[in-house]
C-alpha cells in the first residue's frame, strides 16, 4: 500500500488527500498560543504522521499504530500537550464505530515542551488495548485528531495468523475445477508463509493465470496479470533440492527480479520439468485437481512459440483461493 500524505498549508487553498496509506499532516501556526505566519515565512510547522507497523497485522495480536510529531519550520514549535490516546477512533469496514475501552489517561509528561526546528517525539500505541474488537479479522479505518489538528485517517488489515506449526491446505477455485494444495512447511518456510498471508489477504482472488506453456505448466498471481507483477517486494530463493514433479507449486521470477523470485507469481507443473530443477523454489503440491491444471495447460495461447510466455486466449481466473487446516488422518 503506497504512502500518500495528506498536507493542509494554513492560509493556502492548496490541499492533498488521500483515503489509504499513512497520511501526514503539516500545520503552520496552527496550534494555540502560537503565532500564525503566512506559509513559507519563518516559523513553527508541525508535521504529523500516522501509520501502522506493516502491510497487515494478525489477529491475536497487539495491533499497533506510531504517530510522529515533528518539526519541519525554521522556529520553535511550543507543545500544548497533546493528549495522544484520546484523539484515535476505529471503524469496521461497514464504517462502525469500534467501542474505546475504559483505560487510564496517559501521563504527557514525556512530551517535550519546545520541539525546535528538526526535533521530534512519537509513540506506538497498542490499538488492541484500547479497542478490544479490533482484534477480529477484518479490515479497519483508524482515525486521529486533536484541538486545532483537522482529523488524518489510514486503513489497515488484520487477517488469520500462520501458525507455523500447523499443516495447511489452500483451496483454489477455478471454472476448470477445483486445486487443492498442500506445503512444504519445513522446507520452504518463508514461501509457504508468504503465500498464505497472501491468500489471507484476498490477495489472489480475481486474478489469472497469466501464461501457460501448452501441456506443461501453468502460471499466474501477477497484479498486473503479467511477467512484471508482485505483491511489491521480491523473494529471495530456498533451495530445498525438490524436483519440479507433476503437481509441483514452485515460485517463480518476474521479468523485474533479477536473481530473486516474484513475491505473488507462482507455476503449478503439469507435468516433470527437469529443467528447473534448482533453478525455482518449490513450496508446495497438488494434492486434489492435478486434472485441472492440466485441462488450464491446454487451453489455447497466443503471443509466442512453444516454451514462450504464452497468454490463453480467454481469461482463465483464479476465482478464489482459501486456506484451510489440515485434517489429521484417521487412525484405526
Amino acid at each position: 500500500m503506497t504512502a500518500c500524505p495528506l498536507v493542509l498549508r494554513i492560509g493556502s487553498a492548496a490541499r492533498r488527500a488521500c483515503v489509504l496509506g499513512p497520511l501526514a499532516l503539516a500545520i503552520a501556526g496552527s496550534l494555540p498560543g502560537l503565532p500564525s505566519p503566512a506559509f513559507g515565512e519563518d516559523g513553527p510547522k508541525l508535521y504529523v504522521h500516522l501509520e501502522t507497523p506493516g502491510r497487515f497485522q494478525y489477529s491475536g495480536d497487539p495491533a499497533q499504530v506510531s504517530i510522529l510529531f515533528k518539526n519541519e519550520g525554521n522556529a520553535p514549535w511550543v507543545n500544548p500537550g497533546i493528549d495522544i490516546e484520546a484523539g484515535l477512533l476505529v471503524f469496521d469496514s461497514e464504517g462502525a464505530k469500534i467501542d474505546k475501552a475504559k483505560v487510564p489517561p496517559a501521563s504527557r509528561d514525556g512530551q517535550p515542551k519546545v520541539l525546535e526546528p528538526n526535533a521530534f517525539f512519537g509513540k506506538i500505541l497498542n490499538l488492541s488495548q484500547h479497542f478490544p474488537g479490533i482484534t477480529a479479522v477484518g479490515t479497519y479505518r483508524i482515525t486521529w485528531s486533536a484541538p486545532n489538528i483537522p482529523e488524518q485517517s489510514l486503513a489497515t488489515r488484520i487477517i488469520k495468523k500462520y501458525d507455523p506449526a500447523h499443516d495447511y491446505q489452500a483451496v483454489v477455485e477455478t471454472e476448470f475445477g477445483r486445486i487443492v494444495i498442500e506445503f512444504y512447511r519445513d522446507l520452504a518456510p518463508f514461501h509457504t508463509k508468504n503465500f498464505i498471508d497472501l491468500v489471507n489477504l484476498d490477495f489472489y482472488d480475481g486474478l489469472l493465470f497469466h501464461r501457460i506453456v501448452k501441456g506443461e505448466m501453468i502460471f499466474g498471481g501477477s497484479p498486473t496479470g503479467d511477467e512484471r507483477g508482485s505483491p511489491g517486494y521480491n523473494m529471495p530463493q530456498e533451495p530445498n533440492g525438490l524436483k519440479v514433479l507433476p503437481g509441483v507449486v514452485a515460485q517463480v521470477r518476474n521479468s523485474q527480479t533479477g536473481a530473486d523470485e516474484s513475491g505473488s507469481i507462482f507455476m503449478i507443473a503439469a507435468t516433470a520439468q527437469p529443467d528447473l530443477d534448482g533453478r525455482v523454489t518449490v513450496f508446495g503440491r497438488v494434492v486434489e485437481g492435478l486434472d485441472t491444471v492440466k485441462a488450464i495447460s491446454n487451453v489455447p495461447t497466443t503471443g509466442g512459440p512453444a516454451r514462450a510466455a504464452s497468454r490463453p486466449i480467454k481469461d482463465v481466473t483464479l476465482r478464489k483461493i482459501e486456506i484451510r487446516e489440515k485434517k489429521a488422518a484417521k487412525t484405526s
